[in-house]
């Protein structure tokens, strides 16, 4: 059976937006009443690990020093936006973003140790923010810090990222878009109906990485069929990524209802991703596979997805 690691606490909820923002933290705790509803909290070889804070170079290992100074002065003020109007500021958010990328890295050390097989984060997988800024709910890219340490630290060479968030990956896609180790396969809505614009599938790498990236755009109104059609396309990249881990974006703003996209699936999407997810992972690189919670903007529907998802990598 395997062993399912967990990140959950104070400190990841605290990455939760003002007011009536989307990316708030009531969706996380309704996933965790679901988690102990259902029993989940109570099986052997699910264990809850605390969040932990990132240290500072961590963070400097891929946002640059100008950018890591702003988010450390907005903190304090809590006044304004990170960005042009879609990542409000609060006092304790360079903290509240600490904590997320943090969880991630000590999720991978879990893994990388063999002391835990999978991992499924709840509240992560910022993929727009870039290496000089914050974007769409974004502050730090937990997601491409996590690469970095898996590369440098770990000495990872073949690293297989999957996204289904219904919004572009683009701050994972386009930062790693010319680095042949990072193989990447993005499912989402067009970029010509959704935020950020971004993911058409002639962007398939450049230099030495042409072939390693791979673009899935759906359009508005598209259910599990469709997404099920496009998801098969990893049987024969996954074959050429030969991943020593892979990363997984499962975002839930593609459910139907979702307040902010256009898409249709049911619960039965993230289902259908992780369980082949999780079946390559055993097949390809000896279980690696972290699960970032990412977007989601209908509380009860998203967290019913989170609840599949971890099911899904416990095989129930």
């Amino acid at each position: 059976m395997c062993r399912i690691g967990m990140f959950y606490g104070e400190g990841l909820l605290k990455y939760s937006f003002p007011k009536n923002h989307p990316l708030n933290r009531k969706r996380v705790e309704l996933f965790w009443e679901l988690m102990v509803k259902q029993g989940l909290t109570r099986i052997n070889n699910i264990q809850i690990f605390e969040p932990i804070k990132a240290e500072r170079d961590d963070i400097l290992s891929f946002h640059t020093e100008d950018y890591v100074k702003f988010v450390e002065s907005i903190s304090q003020s809590g006044y304004g936006y990170l960005d042009y109007g879609d990542t409000p500021a609060f006092k304790g958010i360079y903290e509240a973003s600490s904590f997320v990328v943090g969880s991630a890295l000590k999720a991978l050390d879990l893994i990388m140790r063999k002391e835990i097989d999978h991992v499924f984060i709840p509240v992560g997988g910022l993929h727009h923010a870039r290496r000089d800024r914050a974007a769409g709910f974004c502050v730090f890219n937990d997601l491409a810090i996590t690469i970095m340490r898996a590369k440098r630290v770990y000495g990872l060479r073949r690293i297989l990222y999957v996204d289904i968030d219904a919004h572009h990956g683009d701050g994972v896609f386009y930062e790693f878009y010319d680095d042949p180790s990072i193989y990447i396969m993005d499912i989402h809505e067009d970029g010509r109906y959704l935020y950020p614009g971004t993911g058409f599938t002639n962007e398939i790498g450049s230099k030495d990485a042409v072939g390693t990236k791979l673009n899935l755009p759906l359009d508005p109104g598209s259910g599990d069929k469709e997404f099920k059609v496009a998801f098969d396309k990893i049987d024969e990249f996954i074959v050429k990524a030969k991943p020593d881990i892979i990363l997984f974006q499962c975002g839930a703003d593609g459910l139907k209802d979702d307040p902010i996209t256009h898409l249709q699936y049911t619960i039965e999407a993230h289902r259908y991703a992780t369980r082949k997810l999780h079946m390559f992972s055993h097949k390809f690189c000896d279980g690696k596979i972290i699960a970032f919670g990412g977007g989601g903007y209908s509380a009860e529907k998203t967290a019913e997805a989170w609840i599949e998802v971890v099911k899904s990598l416990c095989l129930i």
